[in-house]
């Protein structure tokens, strides 16, 4: 989709990410006034995550954001090394929550997502 950027582990070297915000369990919840920041979602399990945050370089802002923690996951997991498994969403998920509370569209980001329907009803009181 126009606009996201993708970028492997460990085998590229990222690019400057001044005034990037990075999706984290940690920090304050993200909201419309971080609006004109970048995003830098990490897509793996949770153990991979929190290694591949250790290894991001230091950059510009490099600030923690959330989601609100009432948020809930569609998609089935079945991972034993996950911290808080009611916090656990797909990293579409998390991303599609992002642009909603950012005031960014949401055009087309889930359009592919097999749980979509499942994940818009058991959040939909939190996203209208």
């Amino acid at each position: 989709m126009e606009g996201l950027r993708f970028f492997r582990y460990p085998q590229v070297t990222l690019p400057p990410l001044d005034h990037y915000l990075i999706l984290s369990l940690e920090g304050p919840p993200l909201s419309q006034e971080d609006c004109q920041y970048g995003l830098l979602l990490i897509d793996a399990t949770w153990r991979y995550a929190k290694m591949m945050l250790r290894t991001l370089p230091p950059f510009g802002l490099h600030q923690l954001r959330s989601l609100p923690s009432h948020f809930r996951t569609a998609y089935p997991r079945r991972q034993p090394d996950c911290d808080q498994p009611e916090r656990g969403l797909a990293s579409v998920e998390a991303l599609y929550i992002a642009h909603k509370l950012m005031g960014r569209s949401t055009e087309g980001l889930l359009n592919h997502y097999h749980w979509a329907d499942q994940f818009l009803d058991k959040n939909s009181r939190f996203l209208s």
